[in-house]
């Protein structure tokens, strides 16, 4: 008896590896579109409490999307009519400096008293020249390459309207998705998980819109210290600033060494002071914004986000680095509910082994099965208020 329940363990551990092996290669096969639903999902969970409250005023769910649609939309433009002039002016000088920038920072790391930047940093500056030379030299006006940008451009504006386009029918029709999914639960188990499906949108909708206030606000910040002392090129660095704020751990390196970089061009002292501007950046988030903004969005423990951006980045790249920090909290959720309902219900376990005993070919246990889920039953009606 033993020996066929291990094979039928067997069998059905065997189905489950070949199931989980399948699902894999499916998802890479359509990791684009898994990637935009999974941003759909992101983005509506950020915009649901808006919509909500639009709700409350008489407006649908399709015309409260829109409406927050409209919102986004006009803050945008608005940004970027006010940004987007200076911006393009400074990155095109920033680009016509770039030979002057780097003979600079080539002959103070040549005269510097450390040997890792006369040796190591002459190096690179040699490359960075190298590699701008030769971009001078064949710019990329080619028709391949112009093919290639214009693909390029097209693929992201068509994936900013897919998530759009996701996010308004998950919006839309959450109500009725969620009643299917729920239905596949008995209906004893149905309220616990409702629970858990309104926990993890809220850890993804506070993720998102914790994450963009941090970007706007180091951007912020960033750029009004590096107007205010004076750095060369502060709007886009300002800007880089803020988008690098959403790469886990190096992001708020990349941007502050991007500006100390080119203050460095100027004088070590305003060097100097942009890294210790950028580290008192940093400790106002980590002690003031994060605590604030985030509120435990996510909870998610250090460990757990290297690792997730570790696996993301290496499944899906910048993109996927990105978004493995909201998928990670949801499986957290999934992971600490099913191990909180086994700790709360030792006795299901029992019931299971039972039943596998019972579809292995052990009638004689299925009297005492019978009686175990009675007394399950009875018990669930007792918790129950």
């Amino acid at each position: 008896m033993g020996q066929q329940m291990t094979a039928s363990r067997v069998m059905l551990f065997t189905a489950a590896a070949l199931f989980v092996v399948a699902l894999g290669w499916l998802f890479i096969q359509i990791r684009g579109i898994v990637i935009i639903v999974i941003l759909g999902i992101i983005l509506a969970s950020a915009i649901d409490p808006l919509v909500r409250r639009l709700r409350r005023v008489g407006l649908s769910r399709g015309q409260a999307v829109l409406a927050v649609y409209l919102m986004l939309a006009t803050i945008v433009g608005l940004v970027g009519y006010l940004v987007i002039p200076p911006l393009i002016n400074q990155a095109v000088e920033l680009f016509n400096e770039t030979p002057a920038i780097l003979a600079n920072l080539r002959e103070q790391f040549a005269t510097s008293n450390s040997d890792f930047l006369r040796t190591t940093g002459v190096r690179f500056i040699d490359r960075a020249e190298l590699a701008y030379e030769e971009y001078k030299a064949s710019p990329p006006i080619e028709r391949e390459t112009a093919m290639g940008f214009a693909s390029s451009v097209i693929g992201f504006i068509f994936t900013t309207f897919s998530v759009l386009i996701v996010t308004f029918y998950w919006t839309t029709e959450k109500a009725t998705i969620k009643r299917l999914m729920l239905g596949l639960f008995p209906a004893d188990k149905r309220d616990y998980a409702h629970d858990v499906w309104d926990e993890i949108e809220a850890k993804l909708g506070g993720w998102t819109r914790g994450q963009a206030v941090l970007c706007g606000t180091i951007g912020l910040l960033s750029g009004v210290a590096y107007y205010a002392i004076g750095i060369d090129f502060w709007l886009p660095l300002a800007i880089f600033a803020g988008i690098t704020e959403l790469i886990p751990f190096i992001g708020p390196i990349l941007g502050g060494s991007a500006a100390a970089v080119i203050a460095l061009t100027e004088s070590w002292q305003k060097a100097l002071l942009v890294v210790v501007i950028v580290f008192l950046i940093q400790q106002l988030e980590g002690a003031v914004l994060v605590p604030r903004v985030m509120k435990n969005a996510v909870g998610l423990s250090p460990l757990s986000v290297i690792l997730a951006v570790f696996i993301g980045g290496a499944v899906l790249g910048v993109i996927g680095a990105i978004i493995a920090i909201p998928v990670a909290a949801a499986v957290q959720v999934l992971v600490q509910n099913l191990l909180r309902a086994k700790a709360d219900h030792p006795e299901e376990e029992d019931s299971e082994v039972l039943l596998g005993e019972a579809l292995a070919g052990r009638p004689s246990s299925l009297g005492d099965h019978r009686s175990l889920v009675n007394r399950n039953w009875l018990h669930r009606r007792q918790r129950s208020p």
